[in-house]
């Protein structure tokens, strides 16, 4: 309501100032006008007294010449009388002139007037249209007012609504948060009560396997006592053949060496078990074995434990010698560390790589480092002198980076789907392989080229050309690959936590399991 007073104030404001500007007009006009007409009205009073005079002396000589014509005197008086009409004709023409121009300039004036009347008609007709618009832009101020009131109210229902959605959106989530967590917990429970029954049925089967070795070796050695004892005699009875054997085992467990112990672990864990008797040599005895296994655990305890890089760790590496270790992290540089006494010492830092390390490997000397890089390239750094080669050309990140037989090759693989092999001399790409999935990693052997892909596949190359002749599809996303030193098996790892073991001479696969890791 005070807009629309507001506006109607501000209409009639207006309104009256252009009343105003129109009266000031009229009273500038016939103010100037006013001395024009004035002189007007006395030349039209002159001109009438001039037009009676004229009338009268027309009639009034006649007359008086006619009466005075006898006489002498009349003639002074006629030429008096045609002076006064000559004087009074010059005057009637300055009057009729005057008037022509007064009527000249009453024509000019009227004109003005005429225009100024057809403006004032126009800004009547201006004004009346800006009236009915003002009246009309009213009218939608009222429409548009009404219109964002009701948009109002309906914001404000909607904000209610969206407002009780988020809540009940928030419950919800509390909800799921909570019933996540509790499923967690019961996966947790359940997968330690799993590792809780798998360890018991290992030691189950380990304490099995152990009494079945020691059965063997103990039977064997009853054996061997009884010989050695009875010499060619026989025994004279059952009982005592029960007795002694007993007593034989008894002597057997007791003379169990530490070496003939472990020669029996071996047999368990695989390296020379054989089902049915064992083949002992009669006349070696037991505690005099030469056969000695050192058994491998899983350490429980790091030597070593520092912080070599500013940032992640990603690669690490030992060298040929086991005396060098190398580090590579996200922070874009390369350590070299000495092993001394299970401890590390700094040695070198190697620079140049224009983004963080992905992969290390020192080549067969021990005096090259080969490191592939996020920056889309391969590096070369020289241990025994300060040469740096930077091997450019993929487009994408360079996932792994390995020496071939040769001290001057190298292949690459990176995440622009291709594999690339390289002349060290040169630091130039010699050859190019385009694979439809990226590669995760590669090996090299003297013959072929091994690679794993994000498509589940194993590729084996042709060193001398570009064709894949063999490929090994596994369940799930390739990670790494290992080749050993005879080059007889490769050993793969892949996204579901899975080993596979592959023996390149018979071209199948070896072994395949899962990996159990407990926190």
């Amino acid at each position: 309501m005070q807009e629309g007073r507001r506006a109607r104030g501000t209409g009639a404001g207006w309104k009256r100032h252009i009343i105003r500007q129109l009266k000031h007009r009229d009273r500038t006009q016939n103010a100037r006008f006013h001395d024009v007409i004035h002189s007007y009205n006395k030349l039209l009073e002159k001109s009438t007294l001039l037009k009676q005079l004229t009338e009268t002396i027309q009639t009034e000589p006649g007359s008086r010449f006619h009466d005075e014509a006898p006489g002498p005197p009349g003639v002074p008086e006629t030429d008096g009388q045609q002076k006064e009409m000559e004087e009074l004709d010059t005057y009637n023409g300055k009057l009729a002139f005057e008037a022509c121009e007064m009527r000249a300039r009453i024509q000019a004036q009227e004109d003005v007037m005429r225009i100024q009347n057809t403006r004032m008609a126009d800004l009547s007709h201006t004004l009346e249209s800006q009236i009915n618009q003002k009246n009309q832009l009213l009218d939608d101020l009222a429409w548009i007012v009404a219109t964002n009131a009701d948009l109002k109210e309906d914001y404000d229902h909607v904000h209610r609504q969206k407002q009780g959605l988020e809540a009940e959106y928030q419950s919800k989530v509390v909800a799921l948060l909570a019933i996540t967590d509790d499923i967690m917990k019961r996966k947790a429970a359940d997968a330690e009560n799993q590792n809780e029954l798998n360890d018991r049925r290992k030691e189950e089967l380990w304490r099995r396997h152990c009494k079945k070795a020691l059965r063997k070796c103990v039977s064997s050695d009853a054996g061997l006592e009884h010989t050695q004892t009875a010499g060619g005699t026989e025994t004279s009875g059952s009982a005592e053949g029960e007795a002694t054997v007993k007593k034989t085992r008894s002597q057997s467990m007791i003379s169990l060496g530490t070496s003939r112990f472990m020669g029996t672990i071996r047999n368990v864990l695989g390296f020379s078990f054989r089902k049915g008797k064992v083949d002992l040599p009669r006349e070696e005895p037991w505690h005099c074995s030469p056969n000695v296994c050192v058994l491998c655990c899983v350490p429980t305890k790091a030597l070593c434990n520092k912080e070599v890089h500013e940032s992640e760790v990603h690669a690490v590496q030992f060298s040929p010698n086991s005396r060098t270790v190398a580090t590579g992290g996200a922070d874009r540089v390369i350590k070299i560390w000495n092993v001394n006494h299970g401890m590390l010492q700094v040695c070198r830092t190697l620079e140049g790589s224009g983004g963080g390390i992905t992969s290390i490997e020192f080549d067969p000397s021990g005096l090259q480092i080969l490191a592939s890089s996020f920056d889309g390239a391969a590096h070369l750094w020289k241990l025994d002198g300060k040469a740096y080669e930077s091997l450019t050309g993929h487009t994408g990140k360079v996932t792994a980076a390995k020496f071939k037989m040769s001290l001057y090759r190298a292949v690459t693989c990176s995440l622009d789907r291709t594999i690339r092999e390289w002349d060290l001399q040169k630091a130039a790409c010699i050859r190019r392989i385009s694979v439809s999935s990226y590669c995760s990693d590669v090996v090299c052997s003297d013959y072929y080229m091994i690679s794993g892909h994000h498509d589940k596949k194993i590729r084996f190359w042709d060193s001398r050309s570009e064709s894949c002749f063999r490929e090994v599809t596994l369940e799930e996303k390739i990670t790494s690959l290992f080749m050993d030193q005879e080059q007889g098996q490769l050993l793969s790892c892949s996204r579901d936590d899975a080993l596979s073991l592959f023996d390149l001479r018979s071209s199948n696969v070896r072994q395949s399991g899962w990996v159990q890791v407990r926190m």
